[in-house]
């Protein structure tokens, strides 16, 4: 039998490489601009490297309070560009999946209204000849009450009758 394809493996790893390009650029910001280096950059570094110590610790079975050493700036500049990077792939490929997601329901949505519409239109047409069924069916009953008469006054001048609708049905 053949393995099942990695595909979950293989999307973190194509996130991870499109991810570095991104990273570095929010890094070379962050060097530059102060303001987003100590507002955008490293409050999210030091919070993850925090949270992820405690997870850490309590896996460990510590139960008393963990000091965590702040991240030197350097390190907080490149785990926060990192974080950010991920960040900003992860929010693109959910956005495109959310979008594809609504387009393929409006799409199917179409195709649903446009059986319903069909339907409609063959139970429309249906009817319609329910109708006409209808409308047949009392036409004959009258041809054939009429040839009933005929037949009776024809009868009552002693000329021979005419074959029945019936008979001809029959031959």
């Amino acid at each position: 039998m053949v393995a099942a394809f990695p595909i979950g493996k293989l999307a973190y790893l194509a996130i991870k490489q499109v991810s570095k390009p991104v990273a570095k650029a929010v890094a070379e910001t962050a060097r530059r601009n102060a303001v987003f280096k100590n507002y955008v950059c490293i409050p999210p570094a030091r919070f993850y490297n925090w949270s992820q110590t405690q997870i850490k610790m309590r896996f460990l079975g510590s139960t008393g309070k963990v000091t965590v050493r702040p991240l030197s700036e350097d390190v907080a500049v490149d785990l926060g560009a990192q974080l950010i990077g991920e960040a900003t792939i992860f929010t693109v490929a959910a956005g495109t999946l959310i979008a594809e997601y609504t387009r393929s329901a409006m799409a199917s949505d179409k195709k649903e209204a446009a059986k319903a519409e069909e339907m409609q239109q063959l139970t429309q047409r249906i009817d319609e000849l329910g109708l006409v069924i209808e409308q047949q069916g009392t036409e004959l009953r009258e041809l054939r009450r009429y040839q009933g008469t005929l037949h009776t006054a024809l009868a009552k001048k002693g000329m021979k009758g005419l074959p029945s609708l019936g008979d001809q049905a029959r031959a």
